[in-house]
């Protein structure tokens, strides 16, 4: 599935930053709407530090700088970095395995900035990190209880390339109830590897996040997450493209809980070299464009 480049809001007004680093903001930008503010690091990988809604924190910090980033042009992660047909990406630090794609280690350019509205962009260039060249756009728009991403990639390479996308939030785990609906899920390893595909035909209904451990992929998601604290619920919504919901939270102890809408499965390169079906993973032609969005909604 590609698309091509649809208009975005708020195209009225480009940054101009005559210097080396042009286009490129060191501090964080603070986007203000109504109820809701929200603090972007562009040169911590595009991330989202906080957003607040009446006083209350919606995303949680668990590293105290980064509550969202986007995963591109994979997510999760790749077994001992083995892509097939090239030389194999290095791992994460502190893993064996290479993990979340680069658009989360390297600073995005800023190519428009208005009150409520960012867009920012991403050239990659093919190296030992990831050997495709791609351009990313990320537009990050704020309401009045509401906060939506979108995720554009370009193939801007003469070869075809493996693509995936997803978005990493992550959310206080006191006090919240999780109702969500999937099929299956995938099994995983000590080390955070897919071990083999489960069905799970009954949704699971509102589910204490207090003593859940989880670090699972689910898949036929239907797109739709709801949080549910003492005080408010907040909805998670996401591009049909997005067909798996990565769940992670490593301890009952943990403060705090990622639901990923994620394109694929964790390993799906080496999954689908295997033969293995229904891993999410997609081949973007040379010029073709992809795009996803995730939209946060608070509710009541």
């Amino acid at each position: 599935m590609t698309k091509q480049h649809g208009s975005r809001p708020g195209a009225d007004r480009i940054i101009d930053r005559p210097h080396h680093l042009k286009g490129f903001v060191l501090e964080a930008i603070e986007l203000h709407c109504g109820d809701s503010t929200a603090r972007l690091l562009p040169a911590i990988g595009a991330a989202i530090g906080a957003w607040q809604w009446r006083g209350n924190a919606l995303l949680h910090a668990p590293d105290g700088k980064v509550a969202c980033f986007p995963m591109v042009p994979y997510a999760n992660r790749i077994a001992h970095g083995r892509l097939p047909g090239a030389q194999p990406l290095p791992p994460h630090p502190g893993e064996a395995h290479s993990l979340h794609g680069v658009g989360w280690q390297r600073p995005w350019r800023v190519i428009e900035q208005h009150a409520a509205h960012v867009v920012l962009g991403l050239q990659h260039q093919a190296d030992r990190h990831w050997p495709f060249d791609f351009a990313a756009t990320l537009s990050i728009a704020l309401g009045d209880n509401w906060l939506t991403q979108t995720l554009w990639v370009t193939n801007t390479g003469t070869r075809t390339m493996p693509l995936g996308m997803g978005f990493h939030p992550f959310f206080y785990s006191a006090g919240a109830t999780l109702s969500a609906n999937w099929a299956g899920r995938w099994g995983v390893s000590a080390d955070h590897l897919p071990t083999g595909a489960a069905p799970q035909p009954v949704a699971p209904g509102p589910l204490d996040v207090g003593p859940w451990q989880v670090n699972n992929c689910y898949t036929g998601w239907d797109g739709k997450a709801v949080l549910s604290y003492p005080d408010y619920a907040l909805l998670l919504s996401a591009d049909p493209l997005c067909g798996y919901l990565q769940c992670y939270r490593p301890g009952a102890d943990s403060d705090f809980v990622a639901l990923e809408p994620v394109t694929h499965i964790p390993n799906a390169h080496q999954l689908r070299a295997d033969g293995v079906a229904g891993t999410g993973l997609r081949d973007l032609a040379p010029g073709a464009v992809m795009s996803a969005w995730m939209t946060l909604q608070v509710l009541g």
